[in-house]
């Protein structure tokens, strides 16, 4: 299969496993999966739950009967599966009541849930595998979803935008490293936000709140630069944006967005591109070779 090509199934039908968490990233792959000839079973869980999913054969599990998932997947038959959408708070696992099966895996969960994000996705991705499943990445069902190097708007940049493009794409890697998040504002003289783990959302209403205290000037143009982490698994939690990010780095007055480029995921891209260039914003992907650092 080559690189831009999509993951087709070896049968008319084979079921594919998505682990569906919230936003609309889950739906689109089940309907891109579908087109392709796979026949999706949903497993909603966290975020995911609150979604309908009524076009597709489905289970909903809460954090306590994550443990039965193994037997869902298998007594549908599927061998092959892809994670995707937002989890936007961990769960506490000593504090819920699980089911037989997750009380039987909790030594196992307890481990995975320490560490950062990437360690976390990287641990629960081996659950799966020992137990004889093959995880695939959002971007092997939907590899237009990948945004390419260049800029999506016609909207130019500056020589300040560049320079503040380069600024924080160089502290984001640095961030990436220490698998702390994957986001940071800057504006050509200085670092305005890091992303925690509290999200890229609310790490611009931190940069929406502190230009509204005049602590961001308003000839101080910022970017917001989300980075494929270094040691990143590629199938897992790929930088994104959506139309919601524009709203949101329109609020924070941003000048732009940039990403690393075939590394990260622009979520229905024809709005994207449209939505940025309504609001003036760019949105650029950046060709840096893996592991390089920006410096």
């Amino acid at each position: 299969m080559s690189a831009n090509a999509a993951l087709t199934p070896m049968r008319p039908g084979e079921r594919l496993g998505i682990i569906a968490g919230g936003g609309t990233l889950p739906a689109i792959i089940a309907h891109e999966a579908e087109r392709l000839g796979w026949r999706p079973f949903i497993v909603a869980i966290a975020d995911g739950r609150d979604s309908s999913w009524d076009e597709w054969e489905s289970v909903s599990l809460t954090w306590g009967q994550t443990g039965n998932v193994f037997a869902h997947l298998r007594r549908r038959g599927v061998s092959k599966l892809v994670f995707s959408g937002t989890i936007s708070v961990r769960p506490d696992y000593r504090s819920i009541l699980p089911s037989l099966q997750t009380l039987r895996m909790l030594p196992e969960i307890l481990r995975m849930t320490r560490g950062g994000d990437d360690s976390l996705i990287r641990a629960v991705a081996g659950t799966f595998e020992r137990r004889g499943f093959e995880v695939v990445s959002v971007q092997a069902i939907s590899p237009t979803l990948l945004l390419p190097a260049g800029n999506l708007t016609n909207r130019p940049l500056s020589e300040r935008h560049h320079e503040a493009i380069h600024r924080a794409q160089r502290a984001a890697t640095r961030l990436g490293l220490l698998d702390i998040g994957q986001a940071v504002v800057a504006s050509a003289d200085r670092v305005i936000a890091l992303e925690g783990i509290e999200g890229t959302k609310e790490m611009l209403l931190r940069v929406a709140d502190l230009r509204g205290r005049g602590r961001i000037g308003a000839s101080e143009p910022c970017v917001l630069f989300k980075a494929f982490k270094p040691q990143q698994d590629a199938r897992f939690d790929l930088p994104s944006i959506g139309t919601e990010t524009i709203r949101q780095a329109q609020e924070a007055g941003l000048a732009g967005i940039a990403m690393s480029a075939n590394r990260s995921l622009v979520i229905e891209p024809q709005r994207v591109a449209e939505e940025a260039e309504a609001a003036g914003l760019f949105v650029l992907g950046i060709e840096t070779a893996l592991g390089e650092d920006p410096s």
